[in-house]
């Protein structure tokens, strides 16, 4: 299936983007997008694996910006609704809407690793096991919001 967008350094052509139990599915127009969203349905059904359309949205950008746009319609029961604007979803752990919403990812970040911190200096550990804890549960934390 020829859908989704080339990238334009290595002109491989992106459909979709797919981790462990997320799935985001790319297309230039809704048929390519429907086509997708068929294809996800066959093999789901194929594997019985239950589509969650509930939890599905459908974002439609022009140049960066959100454009409204109708419902996409699977069959007759089903179908996925547009994103509402101003609202986020979390793809793998990032808060994005119509790009990446970096002040909030920020902000969670800052609060996680506080949240860790006061946890291992309030716990009874000695003082080496308290840094060493700190290094292996708030740390890693710090890693993520320095992408940001």
């Amino acid at each position: 299936m020829n859908a989704g967008y080339k990238e334009h350094t290595t002109y491989t052509n992106i459909s979709h983007l797919l981790y462990i139990d997320s799935l985001k599915l790319i297309g230039k127009t809704q048929e390519q997008l429907l086509k997708q969203m068929q294809v996800v349905r066959t093999f789901s059904d194929d594997i019985h694996m239950e589509f969650g359309v509930q939890r599905c949205a459908k974002i439609v950008l022009k140049r960066g910006k959100l454009v409204h746009s109708h419902n996409l319609i699977l069959d007759f029961k089903s179908d996925i609704q547009e994103f509402e604007q101003g609202k986020t979803y979390k793809y793998l752990g990032t808060e994005e809407s119509e790009g990446i919403q970096h002040q909030q990812t920020k902000e969670r970040l800052k609060q996680e690793y506080s949240r860790r911190l006061r946890m291992m200096l309030k716990s009874d550990l000695n003082a080496r096991n308290k840094i060493t804890a700190i290094g292996a549960l708030a740390v890693p934390v710090l890693k993520q919001f320095w992408c940001y």
